[in-house]
């Protein structure tokens, strides 16, 4: 196979971006197909660990793609139950030496600030510009980072119960829908300042598995049901 050809993995998340526009459920607003990074590869992480002491463990590097942007902004139309989402993925071999995002000292404490000096992006969603993203946290010693979720409406920082693997794999069903990561964080979903998100949550799973009914979604189901206890 020639470098600069998809692999089985990058051919599955391709086809996650032919669901979304080849769907008469959804409207796709934009959508970032970028072809192949040739600097996105194994070395990076080697790199990283040379020069900074961090050693990135099997299980994150047997999961990454590396288009240079791969991504999308999307929503249903009706008759189906008003739902949004984006995700845009920086390939891993990347995010690992990009540098830590800006956490404004008016609006974070220094011991936020201080947690995110290891953040690396690895979702985002520019087009819609929300402001909230996904990172990696990079700690010497960590070979399988912590996840974690900044969410822009309460400029908190969340950790979530997955790792890098399984957070990509939960991305491919949830497709980005807006604020799905607080199934894996511990927000207090009932309170004032998580206004609808558990409401919007189960909208996604009433309406995901009708578009996408040969994906499984009974894991997040059981999940949400956990989070709503």
């Amino acid at each position: 196979m020639e470098l600069d050809e998809p692999t089985s993995y990058e051919w599955d998340w391709l086809r996650v971006l032919d669901e979304l526009r080849d769907s008469p459920a959804i409207d796709v607003l934009n959508e970032a197909r970028e072809g192949i990074d040739l600097l996105a590869e194994d070395s990076a992480f080697d790199d990283l660990a040379e020069w900074e002491g961090i050693e990135i463990g099997t299980e994150p590097r047997s999961a990454y793609i590396r288009f240079s942007q791969l991504g999308s902004q999307w929503r249903t139309v009706a008759p189906y139950p008003a739902l949004a989402g984006e995700f845009r993925l920086t390939p891993l071999p990347l995010a690992v030496h990009e540098e830590s995002p800006e956490f404004p000292s008016s609006l974070y404490s220094d011991e936020q600030r201080e947690l995110a000096t290891g953040f690396r992006v690895i979702d985002s969603s520019p087009f819609t510009g929300t402001g909230s993203f996904v990172a990696l946290r990079l700690q010497p010693g960590v070979g399988n980072p912590e996840v974690w979720f900044s969410d822009h409406r309460t400029n908190t920082l969340w950790q979530m119960d997955l790792d890098y693997r399984q957070y990509v794999d939960t991305l491919r069903l949830t497709k980005g829908v807006f604020d799905w990561q607080h199934l894996f964080t511990e927000a207090p979903l009932d309170d004032v300042e998580f206004p609808g998100t558990a409401a919007d949550l189960q909208v996604m799973l009433e309406v995901l598995p009708t578009v996408f009914a040969h994906h499984d979604y009974a894991p997040l189901h059981t999940q949400l049901a956990e989070r709503l206890r």
